[in-house]
């Protein structure tokens, strides 16, 4: 293993879901360089206690431009793993300070639901890659594996605690998420082959594909328990929503894209990834079994990464 490419480098979202296992393979992996990381709230410093690394801990917010000229001092390589909407002032403010930026982006932006969210990370992730030969992006599927997941850690405790679940259109799309730490450890092996993955771009999918209902069905299996799905068609879900958004003043958790996305395929290749860094994701039963089995040993508060 070349450890030279983990020297030098610097992690943003430090304290976020797939940072964490990030962390702990750079630990598994006996990497000794200092790491540094930027945390926005010193109070949060003891967070990094857990891990068995030598850390530099900046705080401060990575918006601030002067703030983050100061953490890219002897910076080699970043890691942004915080919110895509930030890669593009960290692009700016970086590119011509380090070697390289690797970025974690999404394969949302693959979707033809264009709301004004994914309009605006399409334009995002064109530009930078247009712009900047030393990047690298990383386009990871919806990921799933414990409680930190805003996906399938909410269905789980709802098909739990629920006798019903609705589903909006028929279910037959497909999807194929990605378990949080076959990302993680993608994030270290694209660091890992340098050589081969500076300046390419990589979609992150699971292993196979699996259509919703399926998916939905081996939950409950999982789960021991019997639910009955509703099926309500994608015009009435957006009816519904519409008027839950204008009852709840705009809060309401789900708006009309979301709805109109639940009939999409989200079923993405990684071909590249496979090919480049030997990427073997898990399949989605593998990874949702894990979560479910954590999710019963703990009653549902699975906290792997509580400090």
């Amino acid at each position: 293993m070349n450890l030279e490419n983990f020297e030098n480098i610097l992690i943003t979202g430090a304290r976020g879901n797939s940072a964490y296992f990030f962390l702990r393979e750079l630990e598994k992996n006996n990497i000794e360089s200092k790491i540094s990381v930027i945390c926005r709230d010193k109070s949060k410093n003891k967070y990094f206690d857990q891990f068995k690394l030598n850390f530099k801990i900046f705080n401060g917010d990575i918006n601030d431009k002067i703030f983050f000229e100061k953490c890219l001092k002897n910076i080699d390589t970043i890691l942004h793993t915080a919110n895509m909407e930030n890669s593009e002032s960290i692009v700016n403010v970086a590119s011509k300070k380090v070697k390289w930026i690797i970025l974690v982006h999404s394969t949302m932006i693959y979707s033809k639901n264009l709301s004004p969210f994914i309009k605006n990370r399409i334009r995002i992730d064109d530009k930078i890659k247009e712009n900047f030969n030393n990047t690298t992006i990383l386009r990871p599927t919806m990921i799933y594996g414990n409680h930190r997941d805003i996906n399938f850690s909410k269905l789980i405790k709802f098909m739990n605690n629920f006798r019903c679940m609705p589903i909006f259109g028929s279910g037959n799309n497909l999807i194929q998420p990605i378990f949080v730490q076959d990302l993680s450890k993608a994030y270290f092996e694209v660091i890992r082959y340098k050589e081969k993955t500076f300046g390419n771009n990589y979609n992150l999918s699971g292993k196979n594909h699996i259509k919703y209902i399926d998916a939905l069905g081996f939950i409950t299996t999982k789960l021991n328990k019997k639910i009955i799905l509703i099926k309500i068609p994608i015009s009435l879900g957006k009816l519904i929503v519409r008027f839950m958004q204008i009852f709840f003043i705009g809060k309401f958790p789900i708006d009309v894209s979301q709805v109109e996305r639940q009939s999409e395929n989200k079923n993405i290749d990684h071909y590249a990834a496979k090919k480049d860094f030997n990427f073997s994701p898990r399949s989605f039963e593998e990874g949702i079994e894990i979560q479910i089995k954590n999710y019963k040993d703990t009653k549902g508060s699975i906290e792997i990464n509580k400090k």
